[in-house]
């Protein structure tokens, strides 16, 4: 069942119709059934994966929450002394349960998504969401397992959790204490939620259907055919609209799933947060794919970076190389890790890892080399809070993750080098690219060429200015919620008009590309 589609539509106007019709304290069994539904339209076998993610997780965090309850009861009962060996067995069953629970739900990951390219055969096929699920099942475990939340004692409750159907597809990766009681509480119709969400769904379909689906094929024209002699500037020229394209196909995505769920009063996390106007890698991965990063953080950065063999390295490090080193290294370490992670789960592709190796050694270069960056800086008397400077950064980030997307979208390793030399070694003339007769000669007859450019560059150009609004703290719902009845009308009607133009020049729906992982 895609997005796009006469079937979602009628599945989603149904749901609601019973969502909002039905008594509130069943409106979640509502939408548990309507997950339902639309995780069998992508396979009626594949509901065996979700639900017996769900069933472990659920079962595995019971069991901790009960450990942990009885050993708060025993603190209260025994001596500090007695109460020593009876918190270390505690801790050696909650591991265990810890192990198990890990090797069932990444094991299943495993096996579906990475063997196939061990073994080299292509005949399984992933579940739908199942890189989401497994992630958000093992967070809200974590969270129990660390006496950060209380256990879902409902398993159909927790079911709706993991399978809430607006993040199936792309995320975002949901945490338990925020949207877990969002989901069992009831909600009234609220017209404003309805306008909010339909909003969201037009601005999420013009970045997808105005400029993702028009550059896909343009992308893919360039890159997949591994052409030998290309001008650098082109191959720049290629990598820049991937650039553009990502962002339009991911954040619109999110922004059209967020919509869905705010149709039903539930808000959840945002996924982007201007990526493009970031100053730092850093702080790049703070703004993209948020919920990923976040997950990263507290289940994988801070319990590595916190290890006993960091904490080692660091007081080594303080001993014999100073305390910048004692500080950073082990953090450096657990970035780099994150990273190869990162880039693994995006797929088993050897390209991942190396995308995923490049930012983890550029985070940790710059955290090491932060005082030599600081010293130069001094030396040349640059004022660092200066809006050129800023502008500078921003410049830089984005070079370096341009970069980073010729790993990214380049599937041949060797390849991708190649073009990264002829990028800076071969630039060529950039005057080719205006000539609709070379471009034709690299991809062969193009229908629309022109509507097709104009598409792409309008939707940009919106997508430009909503994210230079909202980098200065502009709600731009907000703002125009408060002009007049025409201009609400008319942004409505200009988004909605715009993302119909895009289906008439479009080659047709290319699929969310996160949908893949």
């Amino acid at each position: 069942m895609t997005l796009l589609s006469n079937t979602f539509a009628v599945f989603l106007l149904a749901t609601l119709a019973v969502y909002y019709i039905c008594p509130k304290r069943f409106q979640w069994m509502c939408l548990l059934a309507a997950s339902i539904v639309f995780y069998a339209f992508s396979g009626i076998g594949n509901l065996a994966f979700i639900m017996g993610s769900a069933l472990v997780t659920f079962l595995a965090a019971a069991i901790v929450s009960n450990i942990n309850a009885t050993l708060k009861e025993k603190k209260a009962q025994v001596s500090k002394d007695d109460f020593k060996p009876l918190k270390k067995r505690a801790q050696t069953r909650k591991r265990f349960v810890l192990i198990a629970m890990l090797a069932l739900n990444v094991g299943i990951l495993f096996y579906l998504k990475y063997w196939r390219v061990l073994v080299g055969s292509k005949t399984l096929l992933l579940p739908l969401g199942i890189s989401y699920y497994t992630l958000q099942a093992i967070g809200y475990f974590m969270d129990v397992y660390n006496g950060k939340i209380g256990r879902e004692t409902n398993f159909a409750r927790f079911l709706l959790f993991i399978s809430f159907f607006p993040q199936l597809i792309m995320g975002p990766i949901n945490r338990y204490g925020v949207q877990g009681e969002q989901l069992k509480s009831g909600h009234d119709f609220d017209f404003e939620n309805i306008k909010h969400g339909v909003m969201l769904i037009l601005y999420g379909a013009l970045k997808k259907y105005l400029v993702a689906d028009m550059l896909y094929t343009r992308i893919g024209a360039i890159l997949d055919p591994g052409y030998e002699n290309l001008p650098g500037c082109v191959i720049a020229f290629a990598i820049l609209m991937y650039a553009v394209y990502q962002y339009a196909d991911f954040s619109g995505g999110i922004d059209m799933f967020l919509g869905v769920a705010e149709l039903f009063g539930i808000s959840m996390q945002p996924n982007f947060r201007q990526p493009y106007f970031s100053t730092s890698i850093a702080n790049f991965w703070q703004r993209w794919h948020i919920s990923l990063g976040q997950w990263m953080r507290d289940y994988v950065f801070y319990p590595f970076a916190l290890s006993s063999p960091m904490q080692a390295l660091g007081k080594w490090c303080g001993s014999h190389l100073g305390k910048h080193f004692a500080r950073v290294l082990p953090a450096c370490a657990a970035n780099i890790l994150v990273f190869m992670l990162v880039g693994v789960w995006h797929g088993p592709e050897l390209h991942f890892f190396v995308w995923g190796l490049y930012n983890g050694l550029l985070i940790a270069l710059s955290d090491i080399l932060r005082p030599v960056f600081e010293k130069m800086n001094a030396a040349l008397h640059v004022n660092t809070k200066s809006r050129a400077w800023r502008l500078f950064r921003i410049a830089r980030t984005f070079f370096l993750v341009n970069i980073g997307w010729y790993f990214d979208r380049i599937v041949d390793v060797r390849q991708s080098f190649v073009y990264l030399k002829d990028t800076f070694l071969r630039f060529g003339n950039p005057k080719v690219l205006l000539s609709k007769l070379y471009l034709r000669d690299i991809m062969g007859p193009i229908s629309n060429f022109e509507s097709q450019i104009i598409c792409v560059v309008l939707g940009s150009l919106v997508m430009l200015a909503v994210s230079i609004l909202k980098e200065r703290n502009v709600d731009v719902y907000a703002a125009i919620q408060k002009r007049s009845i025409a201009v609400r009308w008319g942004a409505y009607y200009a988004m909605l008009i715009l993302v119909i133009l895009s289906f008439t020049f479009s080659a047709g729906d290319a699929g969310f590309m996160y949908a893949r992982y």
